[in-house]
């Protein structure tokens, strides 16, 4: 099975990066999953993704809104829901194009402090960097199921 995820985030705006983050430590505990990193305009990596030909992708982006330590797959098939990203696509739209690329298209949401992102800044807070963690441990989770 060829697993693709796409990272999204800038690195310059503290823990909007942390997806990032969680796409390097997949590259390096995860050798099975293909990794894309579309930072700030994730778009570009959509020629890619179709040359690559996965059978599953899984998007990984900060978002706010939510409990600052939550991270969950989320169903974004309605298209009336709304998640409140730092990007200028918005996710559900996102997802909609990759779907016509890979069905099984599926989106993990980090959340964040909004003022986390909100100013230039390196480097991802104490929360994020756990966050970062337990994100992996969540595409592990899933890759076992993927694999049973």
């Amino acid at each position: 099975m060829k697993k693709a995820l796409l990272c999204i985030g800038n690195e310059l705006r503290g823990d909007d990066g942390v997806a990032i983050a969680v796409g390097r430590a997949v590259e390096e505990h995860l050798p099975q999953w293909k990794v894309f990193f579309g930072y700030d305009t994730p778009e570009n990596e959509f020629a890619s993704l179709r040359a690559y030909e996965p059978d599953i992708i899984v998007v990984v982006d900060a978002m706010s809104g939510f409990k600052e330590d939550k991270i969950e797959f989320i169903d974004l098939s309605d298209e009336r829901t709304y998640i409140y990203s730092t990007h200028n696509l918005p996710t559900p739209i996102l997802i909609s194009y990759l779907r016509d690329i890979c069905t099984k298209t599926i989106f993990l949401g980090i959340c964040v402090l909004l003022e986390n992102v909100l100013h230039f800044s390196e480097g991802l807070s104490e929360s994020a960097k756990t966050s970062a963690i337990k994100a992996l441990d969540k595409i592990k989770e899933l890759d076992a199921l993927l694999e049973s």
